[in-house]
């Protein structure tokens, strides 16, 4: 015999727990008349309701869209009646009136006074009737219009701008530089490492000498003067790069920027004319005394284009051509595409062919009165049109509601709580859970049994 755990009365208030919480379940259930309040209830069971459900309220709206239709194919057909009795009725009358030649003009005259009156009345109705705001008798079958609209429109925007560059001299294969003295004089210098220099004296006037340095990013060139033993002077016409490469596709470039220079020279015109002395004075008497030496200071300038790309966003005006629908689009069903179409109609005067009709002289009367036929018939054929609609949706509405009603009926079977049954379950658990605790009490008093053989 065991007494530290009393296992009978453990087992016991396990069940009696599991009894306490089967009637809490059940006592919600009839409390609320639902049998599924949460997910744990019936999980798959949960979301075939919320399905129905959807289609059931669905199905509702319908209903009342369906209404909502039938209403307006009663307005417009109430319109149609309008004009088609006694509208044209009276209009016919009126133009077999004047096709009898009893009447006089003046007679006839009364009569299209009358006569316009009507087709006025007429198209007011045809222009007047519509259902919360939406015309009905005055809606062309067919055709397009014209709409100007503002929409905002992505543009790229493409700019160039040029940013000077010094090009690098190490990027050309040799330098040519042009001297005049007593003639025209060309020098070419393979640039093979940087920085380099050269003294070089023309052929025709060895009494001047140059030093010819070259730095990667510029030229200068030195005239020595008579401290050196030589004549005074610098008559450089021009200096030019050749072999060039990296520079968008330019391979020959003439120096265009003077750094430095304390003797008389300028750049030759943009084309690089060589040909005259690009100096300001050619002998020594156009330098001051103290000068021994010119030195010029050039470098090669490239205009590089960066091109730089923005997008942005500007409204534009648009024209834009709409199809004219002249349909109404009901909804009636629960589900996408569950539509009938209502096709409106025209029948203002002109659409009917009656604007302009006439009943003087007696030949325009008896005219009238076949275009008057044709525009009963045209008004008769749609209210046709609009009672078999209205009849069509009657019908429509029917299988809605008895929709609706099958599936609310499918959807209580799933959801709401069998009452009867809860109730059955309700006393089952009431009588185990009051068993339950008769039996813990029994159970307690099992091991004081302990004593007794302590005894």
């Amino acid at each position: 015999m065991i007494i530290k755990s009393n296992i009978p009365a453990i087992t016991t208030l396990n069940r009696l727990q599991k009894n306490n919480k089967n009637s809490a379940n059940t006592l919600e259930k009839l409390s609320s008349g639902i049998r599924i309040s949460k997910s744990a209830d019936d999980a798959a069971g949960l979301a075939i309701s919320e399905k129905m459900r959807a289609q059931i309220r669905g199905l509702d709206q319908a209903q009342r869209n369906i209404q909502d239709g039938i209403s307006l194919i009663q307005t417009a057909e109430g319109g149609l009646a309008e004009i088609q009795n006694p509208n044209l009725q009276r209009l016919r009358e009126l133009a077999i009136q004047a096709a009898n030649d009893t009447l006089t003009k003046e007679d006839r005259q009364s009569i299209q006074e009358e006569v316009e009156q009507i087709k006025k009345a007429i198209d007011e109705i045809a222009n007047n009737t519509e259902f919360n705001g939406i015309k009905l008798l005055n809606v062309p079958d067919s055709g397009k219009v014209t709409k100007t609209i503002e929409v905002i429109k992505t543009v790229t925007k493409t700019e160039t701008t040029y940013v000077p560059e010094v090009v690098d001299l190490s990027k050309a294969t040799s330098i040519t530089i042009y001297e005049r003295s007593a003639g025209l004089n060309e020098l070419t210098i393979p640039i093979t490492s940087l920085p380099m220099s050269v003294e070089w004296s023309p052929p025709d006037s060895p009494t001047e000498k140059y030093l010819f340095e070259i730095y990667r990013y510029g030229f200068k060139t030195t005239a020595y003067g008579p401290a050196q033993g030589y004549t005074p002077g610098n008559n450089i016409t021009g200096v030019r790069l050749n072999g060039l490469s990296g520079y968008d596709g330019i391979t020959e470039m003439w120096a265009n920027k003077i750094e430095t220079t304390n003797g008389g020279w300028k750049l030759p015109d943009a084309q690089g004319d060589h040909s005259e002395q690009a100096i300001l004075g050619d002998n020594l008497a156009d330098y001051p005394d103290n000068i021994q030496d010119s030195h010029i200071a050039i470098r090669f300038d490239y205009m590089r284009a960066v091109t730089t790309t923005t997008t942005v966003t500007v409204p534009e005006l648009i024209t834009i051509e709409e199809d004219v629908n002249p349909k109404v689009i009901l909804q009636v069903g629960a589900n996408a595409g569950d539509t009938f179409e209502v096709d409106l109609s025209d029948v203002r005067t002109a659409s009917l062919g009656i604007d302009q009709i006439q009943v003087d002289p007696r030949e325009k009367a008896v005219e009238a009165i076949a275009k008057i036929d044709g525009a009963i018939d045209k008004v008769s054929s749609e209210r046709s049109k609009f009672g078999a609609y209205q009849n069509a949706l009657e019908h429509i509405h029917n299988n809605v509601s008895n929709n609706a009603v099958n599936l609310t009926a499918a959807e209580s079977r799933i959801r709401d709580a069998d009452t009867a049954k809860e109730i059955m379950e309700m006393t089952k658990n009431n009588i185990l859970f009051h068993s339950a605790q008769a039996l813990l009490a029994q159970s307690n008093k099992i091991p004081s049994g302990v004593i007794q053989l302590l005894r």
